[in-house]
């Protein structure tokens, strides 16, 4: 039960940071930032897709 109380504070402390960092951002850098994320899961989901086949 500890470690999962320790992963949780862990867990909250990245959001908030990514959340201060998220408020530093222009409107620009959000949304390249945003693009280059979903690049990047569609790139792993691609990579998983050619795996099955």
């Amino acid at each position: 039960m500890m470690i999962l109380e320790i992963l949780t504070v862990a867990k909250e402390m990245d959001i908030e940071t990514r959340e201060r960092q998220g408020r530093r951002l222009t409107a620009r850098e959000m949304r390249a930032r945003q693009r280059e994320q979903r690049r990047a899961e569609n790139a792993i989901m691609e990579i998983a897709w050619s795996r099955l086949c």
